[in-house]
């Protein structure tokens, strides 16, 4: 049972490295970032949970995958933090284009007015 949560651990880690490395690279607006990517992440997340919740658990009844929950952990740490910038980003994005949708009816009402006028 423990060589299964083992190699669970490791696929999820491996799975994990190239999701950050997108998620990094749409932080630099290098690549996109969307519902696809998020449901990646919740997948590989969800896939944890269980074994999280017993982590304590296992590390003192099996200390031989506690590096590969520290790996975890790492990169879950990394991930948080690269989430929460992204979300940021994604907000200063929507405030950019409330405000360019905001323009443009302010355009097309002059429009409407000096089309009117004439």
């Amino acid at each position: 049972m423990i060589e299964s949560i083992q190699s669970k651990i490791g696929r999820v880690n491996e799975t994990l490295r190239p999701l950050i490395a997108d998620s990094r690279l749409a932080l630099k607006g290098e690549r996109g970032f969307g519902v696809e990517m998020v449901r990646a992440l919740a997948a590989v997340i969800g896939e944890m949970d269980p074994i999280m919740s017993n982590a304590r658990e296992f590390r003192s009844n099996h200390p031989e995958i506690a590096r590969d929950l520290d790996v975890y952990v790492e990169q879950a740490t990394d991930l948080k933090t690269l989430l929460e910038q992204l979300r940021v980003m994604v907000l200063a994005r929507r405030t950019e284009l409330d405000n360019s949708r905001a323009h443009m009816q302010a355009v097309a009402r002059w429009a409407n007015a000096f089309q009117s006028t004439r």
